[in-house]
C-alpha cells in the first residue's frame, strides 16, 4: 500500500517536471513560480557584487541565497526521483535511467545551480569563481522556451554549414594576422609583436568592432584592414542569414504541425451598433451555433445585420405584422 502511494505521488510530480508531458495549469503555475525565483535570485546575485549593498544587507543576501539554494536542491532531487516516469523511455530504468538523466544537459545545469552553495558549506565559499557560477541558473529559464528549442534545432540541422563558416573565419583570422604582422611589425613592434598578438586585431576587424587600440599605419596594412572588414561583414551576414532562414523554416513547420484557427474563419467576437435610445452602447453579438456552421462547438461566421434606429428591427428581415407594427409605433 505504501509503495503504491509513493508511485502515485511520483507520477503526479513527474507531470510538473516532464517537458514532454501535456501542458496543465499546475505545471504552468510551477514553471512560472520557478522562473520568478530564478530571475529574483539572479538580481540578488548581481546586487550582491556591489560592496556597499553587500555590507548593508548582508543578512538579506545570506538568507535569500540559502533559501533559493534549498529550493533548487529539492527540485534537483525531485527531478532525479521522478525521471523514471517521464515520457522519454530512456529514463525509465530505476537505476540506469536516473544515471542517464543526471548526465543530461539540464540536469547538469540544475547541479551547477546548487553546487557553489554546497561547496561553500565545505569551506570553499570564498572562491569568487564558485560564486559567479550561480549566474548559470539563468540557463534554467531556457528549459521550457520554444524559441531556444527552435534555435537548437536550427543549429543541429545546419551544423555542416555553420562548421564551414567557422572554418572560413578561422582561416581568414590566421592569414590576416600573419599578413598584418608582416606589414606592421617594424612600424609598430609593441602592438604587432607576434602573430597571436595580431590575431586580436583580426578579431576586432572581422567582427567590425574596431576598438582602435591596434590600428595599421602602413599603406599595405590599411588596404588589408579594409579587405578583412568586408570579408567579416559578408561572413557574418551569411551566418545570420542561415540562422534566420532555418528558424523561419522550423517555425513554419511548427505551425503546420499545430495549425491554429483563422481569425477570418472563426471570429473571436462580433460587435454591432445598438439603438440610440439604449444609450449608444456597443454590446457583443451572440454568435449563432448550429450543425450547419460546423458543429455545436464552432461559432457561426454570419455577419450582423444592420439595425433600424427607430424600432430596433433588423433591416432586411421579414416585415412585421400590421398589428405588431402599429404596437411598435404606439
Amino acid at each position: 500500500m505504501l509503495q503504491n502511494r509513493e508511485t502515485s505521488l511520483r507520477r503526479r510530480l513527474s507531470l510538473l517536471f516532464d517537458d514532454d508531458a501535456p501542458p496543465s495549469a499546475a505545471a504552468h503555475v510551477f514553471n512560472t513560480a520557478l522562473a520568478a525565483l530564478i530571475i529574483t535570485n539572479v538580481i540578488v546575485i548581481i546586487l550582491e557584487s556591489v560592496e556597499p549593498l553587500r555590507i548593508r544587507y548582508a543578512a538579506g543576501f545570506f538568507w535569500s541565497e540559502h533559501v533559493a539554494t534549498a529550493i533548487f536542491a529539492v527540485e534537483y532531487v525531485l527531478r532525479a526521483w521522478t525521471c523514471v516516469d517521464y515520457r522519454n523511455k530512456a529514463f525509465s530504468h530505476p537505476i540506469w535511467g536516473r544515471l542517464r538523466y543526471l548526465r543530461s544537459f539540464y540536469a547538469l545545469v540544475d547541479l551547477v545551480s546548487v553546487l557553489p552553495a554546497l561547496l561553500g558549506l565545505l569551506g570553499a565559499g570564498d572562491l569568487r569563481i564558485l560564486r559567479l557560477l550561480r549566474l548559470l541558473r539563468m540557463i534554467k529559464l531556457t528549459r521550457h522556451s520554444t524559441v531556444f528549442r527552435l534555435l537548437a534545432a536550427v543549429f543541429r540541422e545546419e551544423a555542416t554549414a555553420f562548421a564551414g563558416l567557422l572554418f572560413i573565419l578561422f582561416l581568414t583570422l590566421t592569414m590576416s594576422a600573419a599578413l598584418m604582422y608582416m606589414f606592421e611589425a617594424e612600424e609598430q613592434p609593441a602592438a604587432f609583436s607576434s602573430i597571436p598578438a595580431a590575431m586580436w586585431w583580426s578579431i576586432e576587424t572581422l567582427t567590425t568592432v574596431g576598438y582602435g587600440d591596434m590600428v595599421p599605419m602602413t599603406t599595405a596594412g590599411r588596404i588589408l584592414g579594409g579587405i578583412i572588414s568586408i570579408i567579416g561583414i559578408a561572413t557574418l551576414a551569411l551566418f545570420s542569414g542561415l540562422v534566420t532562414v532555418g528558424y523561419l523554416e522550423r517555425l513554419r513547420a511548427l505551425h503546420e504541425e499545430h495549425p491554429a484557427s483563422s481569425i477570418d474563419d472563426v471570429p473571436e467576437v462580433a460587435w454591432t451598433a445598438q439603438v440610440e435610445a439604449a444609450g449608444g452602447e456597443r454590446r457583443p453579438l451572440k454568435l449563432i451555433r448550429s450543425a450547419a456552421d460546423g458543429g455545436p462547438d464552432q461559432p457561426s461566421a454570419v455577419l450582423p445585420q444592420p439595425v433600424c434606429p427607430h424600432c430596433g428591427h433588423a433591416i432586411g428581415a421579414p416585415a412585421m405584422p400590421a398589428e405588431a407594427s402599429a404596437g411598435a409605433a404606439s
